[in-house]
Formats: C-alpha cells, structure tokens, sequence
C-alpha cells in the first residue's frame, strides 16, 4: 500500500498531466494531436490519470468509448486535423464571433447599454492572472502574445503549480508544499471557480465535434473535483 506522501505525489502529477492535457487542447490543433487521437495514446493518457485521481469505472469507461469511436471512424490523420481547427477556430477564434470566448476577461464579460468590450492584455482579469504567475516564479516565453487570461494559459499554470507541488512533496520540502497549495487555492478563488466550470459545459453543449465535446466533459468533471478539494 502507498503512504500517504506517495499518493499525494502521484495525485499531484495526475492533475498536473491532466491540466497540461486541457491546455494542449485549447491550443490551435496540431498534427501531433491529431496523430494522438488516431493512434489512441491520448486516450490511454486520460484514462491512467482518471484512474489516479480516483473517477468512477463508469467515467472512464464512457470516456473510453468516445475516444474509440473517432479513432475507429476511418478518418485520416489529416482529415481528422482539418476537422478540428475547423471546429476550433468556429469555438474560439472565428474572426466575426466565436461561440465561446477563450479569455476570462470576455467569458465572463457583461456588457452594459453602450459599453465596448474590454482591453484584454489591461483588463483586471489578465492583470491579475500575470500577477499570479510572476509570484509563483512563472516566467512566460517572451515570443508569447497571449493575454494572461487565455485558458490555455491558465491550464499551464495549473500544471505548473501542481508539479511543483509533487517536487516539493518529494522532496519532503514542507515549507514549498505550503507555498504551492496557497497559491494553488488562490488562483483557483480568484480565477478558475469563476469561469471554468460553465467554460467546459459550454463546450460540450455547443461543440459539433466529439473531441471537443469529451474536452469539455473531461474539463468540467475535472474542474469540479479538483477545484472543490483546493
């Protein structure tokens, strides 16, 4: 049997793995996603973390079944990459108005009689969200031209939050693991609990496509979980 410091520590490089998969999935697709779909490695990858973090078999199983059914529907590597920047482009980017918006700031934007959208690399949302990252010691790559409050974005930072969470746990450093739970709670409060959870429903209601709909189921259980034990 594991002690409990071993299973916080796989515990904490589950969620960081499953946060680096939503944030891989937020991102324009790409062919190495596209061949991780068909080949079914992105599927064995969620359902080991799924089974880390302690889901039911009836969530695993039904995830399973779902990424099958793409890798199973005779569509090629190419084909299937077309098909998802198609779709996320029409969810996220499409230049006259995406169905869900990808930033904080204008997700939970409400917009009053005259009022334009808000700036988004000044709004509070973004600010804030650059603050936190400075303060973890995050340093973001200088070719990123990103607002702070992309969800991709804020996905990384979790994953980076909660692996450096697991480091610290191994290394029995309980004055870091204190520090990387604090910060894990307060961006949650600040940030994720408001906007994550209906972020992903939204996704899986809107979504004509079967990946992005297991995207949004697996990041609103996901959310739900994580975010309730922080």
């Amino acid at each position: 049997m594991q002690s409990t410091t071993e299973q916080d520590i796989q515990k904490s490089i589950a969620a960081s793995d499953m946060y680096q998969l939503l944030a891989i999935a937020l991102q324009l697709p790409t062919q190495e996603l596209a061949e991780g779909v068909l080949s079914g490695s992105l599927a064995e990858d969620v359902l080991s973390i799924y089974q880390e973090l302690g889901f039911s078999n009836e969530t695993i199983e039904k995830t399973g079944t779902k990424f099958a059914e793409i890798k199973n529907s005779n569509i090629t590597k190419e084909e299937l990459l077309t098909e998802l920047r198609q779709e996320y482009t029409r969810l996220f980017t499409h230049p006259k108005k995406s169905e869900i918006e990808i930033y904080e700031t204008l997700f939970r934007y409400v917009p009053e009689e005259g009022e334009g959208k808000p700036s988004l690399f000044i709004s509070p949302a973004a600010l804030d969200a650059e603050r936190c990252y400075k303060k973890a010691d995050l340093v973001r790559a200088k070719e990123v031209n990103e607002p702070g409050d992309h969800m991709a974005t804020e996905m990384e930072f979790m994953m980076f939050l909660y692996l450096e969470k697991a480091k610290a746990l191994q290394e029995d450093n309980q004055e870091q693991v204190a520090r990387r739970a604090a910060q894990i709670k307060e961006f949650n409060e600040l940030h994720l609990q408001r906007w994550a959870k209906p972020f992903f429903e939204k996704m899986t209601a809107v979504s004509h496509s079967t990946f992005y709909r297991i995207i949004g189921e697996m990041g609103s259980a996901f959310v739900t979980e994580i975010v309730t034990e922080s």
